[in-house]
């Protein structure tokens, strides 16, 4: 039988129900998510191989549902709000009003949701606090948030709906894949690089061997080379091979992990012809036209975010790809 808190308000109670623990859930995970991503979890939750029964009035058994239309969800969301326990967040930079419509709401933990994600999954109240206190973010910071979420939910969307042709072995982000390499510069001077990308992850395909990303969502905030010591594109590809190189992660991982590729999402247009343009064209043109600097271009995999599709998960893992070493379009699964 489902668990029922009743929380009240000024005028009305609000009744929390399973559906409600699921979306604080779901925002815990991923921190940021947009309505549209949350009812695509939703959908997704009410999809899986692992169906949950419950018994009616009526003593028969039937499966428990999570999804609901986008405008119910809407509704849900604007209640939880009221009640504290979700937070609306809003991108400060872009155009709204006249003509422009009302700016999206952007949902992340509300100070209410602490206690309740202890009860219900066993997460300790400082580890929630510590994230709703960290979520006081610039509009750039959200904006990178979301398109990392995005790319995360598209991907599990994808292996969820492969029927197990391939599945998410592993998701990693933050502190616990932040890691550095030693390198010898052109001086002979020792220097440390950092790695530290946005996700690592891991894909189980069927019949070939597991495959391991790093996850690279680039907004074009840095220049692609830079002389003095701020962060650059050429410093992350570099680093990278060096990582690659010094078989750091084969350790890290216990030797569960052989080697990787290196994922970049950035803006740009790649035409039908593969012919890029923007921000896509200029790091292509760093790896291709620099081949003293870079002698694994099998490393890299580029794409934009408009290649990668909500309404098709399948778009993430098919010839989106391009890679500089065969100016092709690959799968990231063959």
């Amino acid at each position: 039988m489902d668990k029922i808190i009743i929380v009240y308000m000024k005028k009305n109670k609000l009744i929390l129900k399973e559906r409600d623990y699921i979306i604080l859930k779901h925002v815990y995970d991923y921190r940021f998510l947009s309505g549209e991503l949350l009812w695509h979890l939703l959908k997704s939750d009410n999809h899986t191989d692992s169906i949950i029964y419950s018994t009616g009035k009526d003593g028969r058994n039937r499966p428990k549902k999570y999804g609901f239309k986008q405008q119910t969800l809407s509704k849900r969301l604007k209640q939880l709000y009221d009640a504290k326990y979700v937070e609306r967040h809003y991108m400060t930079d872009q155009p709204y009003g006249r003509g422009y419509g009302s700016p999206r709401a952007i949902y992340g933990l509300g100070k209410q949701s602490s206690k309740l994600l202890q009860e219900i999954h066993q997460i300790p109240q400082y580890s929630t606090r510590k994230i709703v206190e960290s979520n006081k973010v610039k509009s750039p910071y959200l904006r990178h948030a979301l398109e990392l979420a995005t790319f995360r939910i598209v991907l599990e969307l994808a292996c969820q709906q492969s029927k197990g042709k391939f599945s998410l072995l592993n998701w990693e982000q933050g502190q616990s894949i932040k890691d550095y390499v030693n390198v010898i510069d052109k001086k002979g001077e020792k220097r440390k690089i950092i790695i530290y990308a946005d996700a690592f992850f891991g894909i189980r395909i069927r019949g070939r061997k597991n495959k391991h990303f790093f996850l690279e969502i680039d907004r074009g905030t840095e220049p692609i080379v830079s002389s003095s010591i701020r962060s650059n594109i050429r410093s992350k590809l570099t680093g990278y091979q060096y990582y690659l190189k010094s078989k750091k992660i084969h350790k890290k991982y216990e030797f569960m992990v052989n080697g990787f590729q290196v994922l970049f999402v950035t803006t740009g247009k790649v035409e039908t012809d593969n012919t890029l343009s923007g921000r896509i064209a200029n790091i292509f043109n760093e790896l291709v036209l620099n081949k003293i600097l870079y002698s694994s271009e099998a490393l890299f995999l580029l794409t934009t975010p408009q290649s990668i599709f909500l309404s098709n998960s399948e778009s993430i893992i098919s010839n989106i790809w391009i890679s500089p070493k065969s100016h092709n379009l690959l799968s990231l699964i063959e």
